[in-house]
């Protein structure tokens, strides 16, 4: 494939950041935008049958679209929502969320809305330190995002955008602390072609975090941590979750455990799927839920995240990803699935659902002995909790499958009114690689964010 020598703006990735940040700029008047992408076309992407995960690249989180082209399809249309509750964006960036919602619409043949409610009646007097939430919400489902993804980026290369798919970036180019471009490569050692450029967005996702973690370390950067998640996904029978999910379909519910640990309920899936994602940079196997507008399962899934602080462990991002990958090894290098019955004995007082899991890629073991105890109590906690309200969901066969993970990026240091680095000039970070973001929406608005700024200095810069 031929690479092009030189171009205005280089951005790193086609998921939701770098999309919207190509869009801005088009619409800011510059033309020359060339993506690279070490991942498939949309089209090309596809996570096969069966029992097995060991494919040689994971279509689920590389490729076109990004990896949120394989979620669920909710679309949180929250400034707060997907930054860890912190106030990153002003009220002015906030706004742009707006577009965000209109460009989604635009490039998707359905999608169901759903405004926030006062409360959840479903909790009735028995939800003791649950505390409920809602807010703006998009569902386009998993069909619909992976639609949006495709025309999308069709759209965008119709306009003049040059996407390199199966281009993998393998090092950052910079002169006296400015970025100067990037190397990349389509697969052979033996091919590395330069790409010079005035301006580089890096929205490399989750698959090309710790490329650029190494990469900026070797700049000279110095990243910072923050929180990390590590999840178990509750399957059980569609009935047992409907009270909460006919109220808002992604019912958001936070606990704090006794040992101080802050618990959420995650990506509601009503009548949706388990599904696997293969890290390979990371070498660690977790599951996730789908849930799509054009097919439904008879069952439903909800994550419940623990949050680990640098205030419990020194390195959050670490301790998850040698956790996760604890986990996987219990089971052979596998995904995990293990009932309530087996995890908590004592909890499992309902009666037998008898439902078949929709995710074959899970093996069994014993998260009950992997975890460590704090994380057992955590989950039996929040699992306590929300069984008062819902009984069934303490049947001795509901399932628990792991891990589930937000490891989120090291946090990059920009300033966050262009999402430019400060330690590298001409190179903005952006969406969840940031370590900022855990969204679509906030990804996609930082990605309008590096634009804006991008587009005004190439105008002010001498040509």
């Amino acid at each position: 494939m031929n690479t092009p020598r030189h171009c205005d703006v280089l951005i790193l990735g086609s998921g939701p950041a770098g999309l919207f940040a190509a869009d801005h700029l088009l619409r800011a008047g510059v033309r020359d935008i060339v993506i690279v992408e070490q991942g498939r076309p949309m089209l090309r992407r596809v996570c096969p049958d069966g029992s097995g995960c060991d494919c040689r690249r994971c279509e689920v989180l590389d490729g076109e679209g990004g990896a949120g082209s394989f979620s669920d399809g909710k679309i949180t249309l929250s400034a707060t929502r997907g930054t860890h509750t912190e106030s990153l964006f002003t009220p002015e960036q906030a706004r742009l969320l707006g577009e965000v919602g209109t460009t989604l619409r635009r490039f998707t043949t359905g999608g169901v809305d759903h405004a926030p409610v006062d409360s959840y009646t479903a909790l009735g007097d028995r939800h003791e330190d649950l505390h409920a939430e809602s807010y703006p919400l998009l569902h386009v489902g998993s069909d619909g995002v992976r639609e949006f993804g495709h025309r999308f980026s069709a759209d965008l290369q119709r306009r003049g955008v040059r996407l390199l798919s199966g281009m993998r970036a393998t090092q950052l180019m910079a002169r006296d602390g400015r970025i100067t471009g990037v190397i990349v490569s389509d697969g052979r050692d033996s091919l590395h072609d330069p790409i010079g450029a005035d301006l580089v967005i890096a929205a490399v996702g989750m698959s090309g975090t710790p490329w650029l973690e190494e990469q900026l370390r070797e700049h000279g950067v110095t990243l910072d941590t923050g929180p990390a998640d590590l999840g178990i996904r509750v399957e059980t029978d569609a009935a047992v979750l409907a009270p909460l999910i006919d109220e808002f379909y992604d019912f958001k519910l936070t606990h704090t455990s006794p040992s101080g640990i802050r618990l959420r309920s995650f990506c509601v899936n009503g009548h949706g799927f388990l599904v696997n994602e293969y890290h390979q940079a990371l070498g660690i196997r977790a599951v996730n839920g789908h849930s799509y507008l054009a097919r439904r399962s008879g069952r439903s899934n909800l994550a419940i995240m623990a949050t680990i602080t640098p205030e419990r462990e020194p390195d959050p991002k670490a301790y998850v990803r040698t956790l996760a990958r604890k986990i996987n090894e219990a089971a052979g290098g596998h995904t995990v699935h293990q009932s309530l019955t087996s995890f908590a004995s004592w909890l499992a007082t309902g009666a037998p659902i008898g439902f078949a899991q929709t995710n074959p890629k899970t093996r069994p073991a014993r998260l009950d002995q992997v975890l460590p105890g704090v994380l057992v109590e955590a989950y039996t906690s929040f699992l306590a909790k929300l069984g008062a309200v819902l009984p069934p969901l303490l049947a001795p066969d509901t399932l628990l499958c792991a891990p589930e993970i937000k490891y989120f990026a090291y946090r990059v240091p920009v300033d966050p009114a262009t999402w430019e680095s400060t330690d590298l000039r001409g190179l903005f970070v952006v969406g969840n690689a940031a370590g900022y973001t855990a969204s679509l929406s906030a990804a996609a608005l930082t990605g309008i964010i590096a634009a804006q700024a991008a587009a005004s200095q190439l105008v002010a810069a001498p040509r």
